[in-house]
């Protein structure tokens, strides 16, 4: 389903960890700020839809060192915060009322609600609507927080995807000057920037066809980079 990456912060689990089948909607309780509720979204425990790959840090609730050097409590476990907290399902078929604050990648696009910006040189995941009482950027909140996904090791990988991106980005632009100012004669030049450039969309495309890491991140770079390049994927 996710080419062996966490369903939340697109991290490669598999080489490292076994991965928790996690439920989106939690089937045995839910945590939330007024109490535990017992029993949890039972009629969905073995539902395809409400199951999802995770990596122990996203799912596990753990205290992480966060990029900036704080500390968090993070880690989905029992938690599914609701808008509305009125609308909590409590029978079978009442969740198609509910509006989720945690992000279903499986469901939704995250880049509705979630961006990421450079931080002085740290990859760092940000709301998309800069209004704080906006609902995306409260869903997007939650998930950056519940997930962990601002965790230390997390940003120091996904900053190296970044960083790969962009210096590879700024390689492909100078090729494209440079083929760009070359005579109309110049046909063994020509060819040789051509190769390059070719290589350069070959690596971008392997990291932006979803098979690595921190897919969502890398196409919010290259995207329009390429579209003003006049190279779109």
């Amino acid at each position: 389903m996710s080419n062996g990456k966490c369903a939340y912060c697109e991290a490669d689990y598999d080489a490292t960890q076994p991965s928790d089948v996690e439920h989106f909607r939690p089937k045995g309780a839910i945590d939330t700020d007024a109490g535990r509720i017992k029993p949890g979204y039972w009629w969905l425990a073995a539902t395809w839809e409400n199951l999802l790959p995770s990596c122990i840090r996203c799912n596990r609730k753990e205290k992480l060192l966060l990029f900036d050097g704080t500390e968090l409590s993070s880690g989905k476990a029992n938690l599914f915060p609701l808008a509305d907290e009125t609308r909590r399902a409590a029978a079978v078929g009442q969740e198609v009322h509910e509006d989720p604050l945690l992000l279903d990648p499986s469901r939704e696009d995250p880049a509705d609600h979630l961006r990421f910006i450079d931080d002085e040189g740290h990859c760092v995941a940000v709301p998309v609507d800069q209004n704080p009482e906006s609902v995306s950027a409260k869903k997007a909140r939650a998930s950056i927080d519940i997930f962990g996904l601002n965790r230390a090791g997390l940003v120091r990988d996904r900053s190296r995807y970044m960083r790969w991106a962009k210096l590879s980005l700024a390689r492909l632009e100078k090729l494209a000057y440079r083929l760009d100012a070359l005579h109309a004669d110049a046909n063994v030049d020509r060819e040789e920037i051509v190769v390059m450039i070719e290589q350069e969309r070959s690596y971008l495309d392997d990291l932006t066809c979803g098979e690595d890491r921190y897919t969502g991140m890398v196409r919010a770079l290259v995207v329009p980079k390429l579209a003003e390049l006049n190279m779109a994927l």
